[in-house]
């Protein structure tokens, strides 16, 4: 205890008045580090008083005084509290607000009458002229019920935000942001983990009652013992002693209806992703990168596209653990582009699977999507995709191709001997090109895309560089 708070402590005390320390931190709207929309709310949350006026976000936190403290013992006990309300706050945005945008903050004894602030009925929180105070209401509710996990998914979702947009490039914490995420999915799988251990029970032995009933003279007392003794041995056979991470999560996104075959896809890759981020996997490629240009080898760099559509997922998963509505708009947009399993591409150039790759279908089945089946395939798999491919271009009308999903496919082929097929290429690449039809801020950065993933790109550059030339028309990028 300090000497002026010891001294101020026993005038208080003298005078029989019963005070409070008040505790305050001042956010201006305008000097955030991220640009976010101002937003409208007034509430209160475990003694802090939270609103928002023209040009700032201001939280009050009281404290009793029968413990005098210093200024560092108050912001101490405060910022648990302070931590929790920006998560809450950044969720509802979409945008991490944090302790690094405090850009005042006091400390100050008051009479207790001013504590009354903390016991208002005002309540809203109003974002993009949408109302979203039952949202809200639901949150706090949540965190009441369920405190710890409730707020460490918040905190980890808003510091998985805050470390991808730390800066404005967002590469420098790549890693680390699909670290947190993951972490999410771990807490979120083990909210199941006993109904999923329960529902794998419950199968186990009606798979052991169906086979003693089908193969044995017994009654259903001997049946049942039977099943009694060998179902643990029956679901180490088929589960295992543990379940896995990734059972256990598909069975919340099961239980939660938002599991289907490409999201299957999508969290396998996420682990195949962490797990190489927490065994310090060699960085695969030391002589050239793409951009954005990192400070640092990231190990995730080759999947970074994936790192949006992971903190989109998390933040909806929140809201279904929560029970709210939050981000389902957003995840359905970002379904719509999840990468489908490569099974699936194998199929259509099998021949065995009928789906319109070049029109929107229900698999997400693009010609980007052979582009990257493509680059996993070895030589012979790819003479057979570039002969399927032909036959597929050929039988179509050139000016209704989905140009937008070609430009990758279309360059990667581009070395081809079949001159029928150069020819077709050269006027697909070209037009895509001069009508800037890709995706890229530049037609060249597909090859440090490819460069990077060791494809050897040399004759496909001078194929490019010719079909420019020749056609003798001059292009400015």
């Amino acid at each position: 205890m300090t000497v002026f708070y010891k001294n101020m402590y026993e005038k208080i005390i003298n005078r029989g008045i019963f005070m409070i320390n008040n505790f305050e931190i001042h956010i201006d709207f305008d000097r955030l580090e991220s640009n976010i929309p101002k937003f409208e709310c007034e509430f209160n949350f475990e003694g802090v008083k939270v609103y928002t006026t023209n040009k700032e976000i201001v939280f009050k936190c009281f404290i009793s005084s029968d413990e005098i403290m210093s200024f560092q013992e108050a912001t101490a006990k405060c910022r648990p509290k302070i931590i929790a309300i920006f998560d809450i706050i950044s969720f509802l945005i979409g945008d991490s607000i944090t302790i690094y945008d405090i850009n005042h903050q006091s400390n100050s004894l008051k009479p207790n009458e001013d504590e009354e602030e903390t016991k208002s009925n005002k309540f809203k929180f109003k974002f993009n002229d949408v109302d979203l105070s039952s949202q809200l209401r639901i949150i706090l509710s949540k965190i009441e019920n369920d405190k710890n996990t409730t707020l460490t998914l918040l905190d980890k979702w808003n510091k998985a935000n805050y470390l991808l947009n730390v800066d404005d490039s967002h590469v420098l914490f790549l890693d680390e942001t699909i670290i947190n995420c993951f972490n999410i999915f771990e807490l979120l799988a083990d909210t199941t983990k006993k109904e999923y251990d329960c529902f794998i029970d419950e199968q186990s032995k009606k798979l052991l009652f169906e086979f003693y009933t089908n193969v044995g003279n017994f009654d259903n007392n001997k049946i049942n013992d039977k099943v009694n003794q060998k179902n643990r041995l029956i679901k180490e056979i088929l589960v295992g002693e543990f379940l896995n991470l990734s059972d256990k999560f598909k069975y919340f996104l099961q239980k939660y209806r938002l599991l289907d075959e490409n999201l299957s896809y999508f969290v396998d890759r996420i682990i195949k992703i962490r797990n190489s981020i927490a065994h310090g996997r060699i960085v695969s490629n030391l002589f050239v990168m793409e951009y954005p240009l990192t400070p640092f080898y990231n190990i995730v760099n080759t999947e970074a596209n994936l790192v949006n559509p992971i903190i989109v997922l998390t933040g909806v998963l929140i809201s279904k653990y929560i029970g709210v509505d939050i981000w389902e708009k957003e995840w359905e947009k970002i379904k719509e582009i999840i990468e489908p399993n490569p099974v699936r591409v194998k199929e259509i150039i099998d021949g065995k699977l009928a789906i319109d790759i070049n029109e929107k279908n229900q698999c997400n089945l693009t010609w980007y999507s052979v582009f990257l089946y493509y680059l996993s395939c070895k030589e012979k798999q790819r003479k057979s995709i570039e002969l399927w491919f032909k036959g597929e271009i050929i039988k179509r009308n050139f000016e209704t191709l989905d140009f937008y999903n070609l430009y990758e496919i279309s360059v990667t082929l581009i070395t081809t001997q079949d001159y029928e097929l150069y020819q077709i290429l050269s006027k697909i690449i070209f037009k895509i090109i001069k009508e800037d039809l890709y995706k890229w801020s530049s037609y060249r950065d597909i090859f440090l895309y490819l460069e990077v993933r060791n494809f050897v790109v040399e004759e496909n550059k001078k194929k490019i560089d010719e079909i420019l030339k020749n056609d003798n028309k001059r292009l400015i990028f």
